[in-house]
């Protein structure tokens, strides 16, 4: 009987939570330090550098470590901010020089220099797709463009062509294609596709009369007309968690200019 009565008696003390018990009466009793002051300097805290400080030092302490992480926060949503700020201005940038172009060169010639000076990016290759207009309008056209027919065009879709903006490591034949000659360097690659998209109004025919309804439903259709395809020595420049909202739009703005051409 008498181990019994140890047993339990061990076994209550292992069930009493004694941190969780003066944690709570701390938290429901606020004034506890308030009507006992001095237990602030007496108390100690183990510090990992300065063997024990007071309450009043470690509060402190983690105040100013909480300071210091609300700072950073704020920098880094800063940051951010002032980035949105500098891409939603070189967006606007080149939708206006994309509006003055007065020609299919222009248009690719202004591109190619926003590439290079604004994004820092000094590898791309724009291919379109070959037609009648484009023959008629491809005076001065840039090196960097590549004129291509239907099946060369559908040829470079892949399993990302869902997609309006593939980001990720090179794949030897998709790099191979656009970048042929730097492909051994090429390390990250961005492809954006070069599409209209154009929405029709189909109206709904009824049943019953075999007249069309006032309810109509949109139909969209896209056409695909080339690619764009930025590349990098950096493997983290187009990594395929980075986010695609900004190639989306630079690719539609441009892919808006070129849609007059087809």
């Amino acid at each position: 009987m008498i181990t019994s009565n140890k047993s339990t008696l061990v076994l209550e003390e292992q069930a009493f939570d004694g941190d969780g018990y003066v944690a709570d009466y701390l938290r429901d009793t606020p004034d506890f330090f308030a009507r006992n002051p001095h237990l602030l300097l007496e108390l100690e805290v183990p510090h990992h550098q300065r063997g024990a400080v007071s309450l009043v030092e470690k509060r402190q302490s983690l105040q100013r470590e909480q300071f210091a992480e609300l700072q950073n926060r704020l920098a880094e949503i800063v940051e951010v901010a002032h980035q949105n700020d500098h891409l939603s201005e070189l967006l606007h940038d080149y939708s206006m020089g994309l509006m003055s172009a007065g020609s299919l060169a222009e248009v690719f010639t202004f591109t190619r220099t926003v590439l290079i000076k604004r994004l820092r990016c000094q590898l791309s290759t724009a291919v379109i797709l070959q037609n009648d207009v484009i023959d008629l309008c491809s005076d001065g056209l840039s090196d960097y463009v590549k004129l291509a027919d239907a099946k060369e065009c559908s040829s470079m879709r892949d399993l990302h062509s869902r997609r309006s903006v593939y980001c990720g490591y090179p794949i030897s034949n998709r790099v191979e294609q656009f970048f042929p000659q730097e492909a051994s360097e090429i390390k990250s690659i961005a492809i954006i596709r070069l599409a209209n998209t154009t929405t029709s109004v189909q109206p709904i025919v009824s049943s019953d009369e075999g007249s069309a309804e006032l309810t109509r439903m949109p139909d969209e259709k896209i056409t695909e007309f080339g690619y764009l395809a930025l590349a990098s020595t950096d493997r983290e420049r187009f990594a395929p968690h980075m986010g695609t909202d900004f190639l989306a739009r630079f690719g539609a703005l441009l892919s808006a200019r070129l849609a007059v051409f087809y």
